[in-house]
């Protein structure tokens, strides 16, 4: 069953949400193909008087919000130690 967004008194209301279909893994990963409904379609990024604005790019930031390069990512094992790859 699709989504469906209701009023207060439980009724379909005339806009329902857009939506688009999201297909992950190709079959080549060793996975089988995972869809599903990405319901952002209808987003519109805001600003604090509600005006539309465009979102922005992801910014790291320190402590004091000043930009800083992100690190590369690093996993850990179950002890806090770095694995190594390879």
């Amino acid at each position: 069953m699709a989504y469906q967004r209701n009023d207060v008194d439980c009724n379909p209301v005339g806009s329902q949400p857009g939506s688009s279909t999201v297909n992950w893994f190709s079959g080549s990963e060793g996975w089988t193909t995972v869809s599903f409904k990405n319901w952002n379609a209808d987003f519109q990024a805001r600003t604090v008087n509600n005006s539309t604005r465009t979102p922005g790019t992801f910014q790291a930031r320190t402590v004091n919000n000043s930009t800083r390069t992100p690190a590369p990512y690093q996993r850990y094992d179950i002890t806090n130690n770095a694995v190594q790859d390879g």
